[in-house]
Order: C-alpha cells, then structure tokens, then sequence
C-alpha cells in the first residue's frame, strides 16, 4: 500500500507542530531563568526578581530549576528588605533541595533569612515527597505525599502495563495523602510502568518519580526504576502473596525435620568424603 505525498508532509507537520508546542514553552521558561540570572549577576535584584517570577509562571521547570529560582526570589527580597517573604522563598528552595547552599560572598543581611528557613527545616522530621505503593487489590498506584508547606496542587500519574508500546495514560488527582490512581489491567499484570509528578499550581514540578523515557517500574519483578527522586515505590505485599512464602517455609521445615529424624535412627556413623565423621 503506497500512501500519497500530501498525506505524508501532513503528518510530518502536523508532528511538528506537536513537538514545538512542547518544545517552546520549556526553552522560553530556560530562557526566561537565564535572564534572571543575569540580571542576578548584574546585581539587579529588581529585575531578576520580575524575571524569576516569569519563569515560575511558565509552569514548565523542573524541581531543579525550581529551587534555582527560588533561591533567586530569596536574595531579591533580601535586597528589597522583604525578609518575611525571602524566608519563604528560601524555606521551598530547601523543600526542593535540602542540601542547598547560597553563595558566600552574600552579605549577612541577605544570607540571614536563609539561615533562618534553614533552621525551620532542621526542627522537623517531615520533608516534601511522594510515595508509590502498587495495590493489585484496589486495582491502581496508591499515591501518597507530605507537603510540609503546601506548595503542591495537583497529582499527576501516567502509567501503562510494562513492555506495550502505547502512550503513557495521564491522570490528574488532587493533591491529598493515600489518592488511587486506577490502571487499566490490574490485578493481572505483572509489572507497571509510570510517571508520578507532583505539581504546584502554576504546573512546575516538585517530586518527579519517573519520566515519559524513563518511566519508573513496579510489579512482581524486582526492577532498577530511572528518573526522578524524593519519593519511593513499592508494591503491597512485597509483590509475593503470602501463601507462597507460607509454603516455602512448611517445605524448609519439613526438611529439616526429616533429616533430623533421619540422622536420629541410623545406628551406623556417617562418614563424609571430607573424612568428617557424624555419629
């Protein structure tokens, strides 16, 4: 079967078009960072401040550059004297990385509210993160997350049974503990692959677990998962019914048992090939 030309550049550009609407509003929302920090660079907190602010609005930035552009927000209220509203940009900043540093060469009246959501997170045990758990019984991925500051507004989950070549399906659940997110061919399938994001209210992400090329795996297998971070996956019952373990162990019992009784009634030593003698 041959197709005609026209149907063919169609597509192409169709295709196209697709993957510039993707495309363009990560590159404007790198763009739009890139000018924040220069102007940082330039000492223009007012401008990178506005610039920051531009970029978080794109909803296109990853946890990573997130937290960059928090960071950026805190030392521009800093300057501007706004120590209320820097402590809070800087408290997520460390929501996001908690291992994060601002540069040295601050001055202490810009470094101190830092320090000070620093010393925030250093009083609490609970840190921003989500947790995947796989329920076969319920049918989905049972997604829970701790969100000390409320910066999350949405769940999103894509999944798919692992190994079909069909698109990732896209669920959207309001950001609360323990939501289900049903998958189509559970409780048979033995693995499922997914992507977990969880997104503020502009559509910035802040855990990522899994992405759309490397979608996380869980399921009966054990499978090395890629991308994202700050959460963890697993699935209810370790992925093994508890009858199997049950009856591995009776087996390993029973066993033992016998040999004992075995060993028990000979009335004859046994002598090994390692010349060890049992009697």
């Amino acid at each position: 079967m041959t197709f005609p030309m026209r149907a063919v550049r169609g597509a192409f550009v169709a295709l196209s078009v697709w993957v510039l609407s993707l495309v363009a509003p990560v590159a404007h929302a790198q763009d739009l960072l890139g000018q924040a920090e220069e102007a940082y660079m330039n000492v223009d907190f007012e401008r990178t401040l506005d610039l920051a602010r531009q970029a978080m609005a794109t909803g296109r930035l990853s946890p990573d550059r997130l937290a960059r552009v928090y960071e950026l927000m805190g030392v521009a209220y800093a300057a501007s004297g706004d120590e209320d509203a820097s402590r809070e940009a800087y408290k997520k900043m460390l929501a996001l990385r908690p291992d994060a540093q601002v540069d040295t060469n601050l001055a202490p009246r810009l470094r101190s509210p830092f320090m000070e959501a620093r010393g925030y997170w250093a009083t609490r045990s609970d840190r921003l993160a989500a947790d995947v758990v796989l329920s076969r019984p319920d049918r989905g991925l049972r997604v829970s997350i701790v969100d000390p500051l409320g910066m999350a507004r949405r769940i999103v989950v894509r999944t798919r049974i692992a190994g079909e070549m069909t698109p990732l399906d896209e669920q959207t659940l309001p950001a609360e503990s323990g939501v289900l997110a049903p998958v189509a061919g559970l409780p048979e399938a033995d693995r499922i692959e997914y992507v977990v994001e969880l997104q503020d209210e502009a559509g910035n992400r802040l855990v990522q677990l899994g992405t759309n090329d490397t979608p996380n795996v869980v399921g009966r297998e054990p499978v090395v998962a890629g991308g994202g971070g700050g959460g963890t996956t697993r699935e209810e019952g370790g992925g093994v019914p508890g009858w199997v373990w049950g009856l591995v162990g009776g087996v390993v019992v029973a066993a033992a048992v016998g040999t004992g009784l075995y060993l028990g009634l000979r009335t004859e030593p046994i002598t090994l090939r390692s010349a060890v003698v049992f009697e």
